[in-house]
């Protein structure tokens, strides 16, 4: 009896695999994942393949990263047909939600992708998406390493309110490369802003003067903003941006403090 039971069991799986969605698994695969859908082609760490069904990591190499070439993966294909979500309910399966897949691929990158590790050179960690120095000490003061169990919050905290992370935090993180010379970049012109006199100065109404142009800059004003991290850091983004000439100079400053005052004072322009 109990031998005629488990085999009926096991027929009824089948059949449930075959025809939840009225036709054998392996024929309606491509119906479960379309090409449109963000969930169905994430790459964790570059060589894998993040299941949106159950969020688990398939090692995937001979993947090329595409949704339309999926199934061409044999790894990814046999993860597919051996899901009892799928053998169950078919073309019915559902995905989990994007954020939550987000979420998991943020954690798999923190442990694992080099990119998503560095620091600038006073130790603070650089966000891989907007290549802030981020305030977050990848090291503690005696030089080991900070606990992952408190890191690893503190990382997802910023990605959550980092705009360049929330516009394709699948896609939008940038290279070892870039992000090691906007670390080093961004530490050298936050340091400059912080205590050279040159890149404190503005005009009559409060407009900060860029000491590579030598024009005020309307969008950051020192009369009507404190004097702090957070309006130093808006004029370290402006000094990093396509907007400003201090990247032809690799941000030295040419002009001396007297020059920058003689350009002021053609504006009525006044120290801070």
């Amino acid at each position: 009896m109990a031998d005629w039971v488990s085999s009926l069991s096991s027929k009824l799986k089948k059949l449930a695999g075959s025809f939840a969605g009225g036709r054998p698994l392996e024929e309606a695969l491509p119906e479960l994942l379309d090409p449109a859908d963000p969930r169905v082609a994430i790459r964790p760490l570059g060589d894998d393949w993040l299941c949106p069904f159950t969020a688990q990591r398939v090692v995937a190499p001979d993947w090329n990263g595409s949704s339309l070439t999926l199934l061409t993966c044999q790894a990814i294909r046999n993860h597919l047909l051996s899901l009892p979500e799928l053998q169950k309910f078919g073309w019915k399966a559902e995905k989990k939600p994007y954020a939550e897949l987000v979420q998991v691929t943020l954690n798999w990158r923190i442990s694992n992708a080099p990119s998503y590790k560095l620091a600038a050179p006073d130790g603070e960690w650089v966000c891989p998406y907007c290549l802030h120095k981020t305030g977050i000490l990848l090291k503690n003061w005696d030089g080991s390493e900070t606990d992952k169990a408190f890191l690893i919050p503190q990382m997802l905290k910023h990605f959550a309110q980092c705009a360049a992370c929330q516009q394709d935090p699948i896609n939008g993180a940038r290279s070892v490369e870039e992000i090691t010379e906007a670390g080093g970049d961004r530490a050298k012109v936050a340091r400059l802003v912080a205590t050279d006199p040159r890149f404190q100065l503005c005009d009559a109404d409060g407009a900060w003067l860029c000491p590579y142009s030598a024009r005020p800059v309307a969008r950051l004003n020192l009369k009507r903003e404190p004097w702090g991290p957070g309006l130093q850091d808006r004029i370290v983004d402006y000094i990093m941006s396509p907007d400003c000439p201090g990247r032809y100079s690799q941000y030295d400053v040419e002009r001396t403090l007297e020059d920058l005052k003689a350009a002021a004072s053609a504006n009525k322009t006044a120290l801070m």
